[in-house]
């Protein structure tokens, strides 16, 4: 099958761009906006475009199944808003998300708790940071490995980050080691919230939640929300 290229270039004043899936019979989509302020890309069928040219991205909803995350990162310096449902992606390489002030991760990619530890240790002005899950996939992708947090404490939990927030909340070993990692380091921490599954029983939820609570916070201020 033939594949073809199309490329979306623009000079002039766009705000909004919306991509939903764009494979199609082996199509590739070039993005080259220059001017574009807000990117909504959702494409779980594969590689089919290649973000070339959008320094001026500030909000961006990106789920993907992306070969090379970093070039697709790499393309949005600017962005202060980001919302991450990455598969099959490996970061090994730091670039810097200098202006990231709010992070929403999803919880449904394979190999998402690697990308946490990525975008800790590349954002360093993080002040929000939500985990989740997203409408298009219904599952929860449980950590297979042990989670390996950060070399260092990242300079966003020393210095900036005042929200955590985490839905579908399961509690299990690595879950738990992540969230002890943060409330630990996170120094100006504001507000954590959890929210734990209705799957589990109430006697259950309930120890769930009081090892959260049991756990050191560095921030003295930090004030705990429990759902579930």
């Amino acid at each position: 099958m033939l594949e073809t290229t199309t490329t979306i270039c623009h000079r002039g004043s766009i705000m909004k761009f919306d991509i939903f899936n764009p494979i199609k019979y082996g199509n590739m989509i070039v993005i080259n906006v220059p001017s574009l302020k807000y990117l909504s890309l959702v494409d779980f069928n594969g590689d089919s475009y290649l973000c070339e040219n959008m320094p001026e991205v500030i909000e961006a909803i990106v789920k993907v199944v992306h070969k090379s995350p970093m070039k697709l990162l790499g393309s949005l310096p600017s962005v202060k808003n980001l919302y991450l449902c990455l598969t099959n992606s490996v970061l090994q390489h730091q670039i810097g998300i200098y202006h990231l002030v709010h992070l929403e991760l999803c919880q449904d990619s394979p190999g998402w708790w690697g990308l946490l530890t990525w975008m800790l240790d590349n954002s360093p002005k993080l002040q929000v940071l939500k985990l989740g899950k997203c409408k298009e996939r219904c599952f929860i992708s449980s950590i297979e490995s042990h989670w390996r947090g950060p070399i260092s404490v990242p300079e966003c939990l020393r210095l900036h980050l005042s929200t955590f927030e985490w839905k579908y909340y399961n509690g299990r070993d690595e879950e738990k080691k992540i969230v002890a990692y943060i409330l630990k380091n996170a120094r100006q921490l504001k507000t954590a919230a959890f929210s734990v599954q209705r799957v589990f029983p109430m006697k259950e939820r309930f120890q769930k939640h009081k090892e959260v609570v049991s756990l050191h916070r560095a921030s003295s201020s930090c004030k705990l929300m429990l759902d579930g």
